[in-house]
C-alpha cells in the first residue's frame, strides 16, 4: 500500500517538473521563432519603403529639370526632404541615405535617386547589421 502511495504521488511531481522545463523551453523556441518573423516583417517593410523612397524620388527630380527653373541643389535637398519626410516606422528617418545622379539636367537625360538605409534587428548579435538599398532611373521630362 505505501509503495503505490508514493509511486502515484512521486512519479506526478517528477512529471511535473519535466512539463515545467518543457514548456520553458518551447516558449523560448516560439519566441526566439516569433521575433525572427517579425524582424523579416520588418526588414521587408523597410526595403518595401526604400524602393519606393528611390522611385518617388526620381519621379521628382525628372519633373524639376533645368527648364523648370530650379536648380540642381536645391533639387537634390527637395528629394531628401520628401523621402525622409515620408520614412513613417523608422527608428531614425535621418539615417535614409539619398543620393541623386544626373549628368545633366536637361531634358532628355536620366536621373538617378539611389536610396539606403542600415537595418539594426533586434537579434544583432546573430545576423549584424543588414543594409537595404534602392536604385531607380527616369528620364528628365522639363
Amino acid at each position: 500500500m505505501i509503495s503505490s502511495f508514493h509511486s502515484i504521488f512521486c512519479g506526478t511531481r517528477r512529471r511535473a517538473g519535466n512539463a515545467i522545463l518543457e514548456s520553458g523551453l518551447c516558449l523560448l523556441m516560439f519566441l526566439t521563432i516569433f521575433i525572427g518573423i517579425m524582424e523579416f516583417g520588418m526588414g521587408v517593410y523597410y526595403y518595401n519603403f526604400v524602393s519606393y523612397g528611390a522611385r518617388e524620388g526620381a519621379r521628382y527630380a525628372s519633373t524639376r529639370g533645368s527648364l523648370s527653373g530650379i536648380s540642381k541643389t536645391d533639387t537634390e535637398s527637395q528629394i531628401v526632404t520628401l523621402i525622409r519626410n515620408q520614412a513613417v516606422g523608422f527608428a531614425d528617418a535621418s539615417q535614409v541615405s539619398v543620393t541623386t545622379t544626373w549628368p545633366d539636367n536637361t531634358p532628355g537625360n536620366t536621373v538617378t535617386v539611389a536610396v539606403s538605409y542600415r537595418i539594426t534587428p533586434l537579434l544583432g548579435f546573430v545576423l549584424g547589421n543588414i543594409t537595404v538599398s534602392a536604385n531607380s532611373t527616369m528620364p528628365i521630362a522639363q
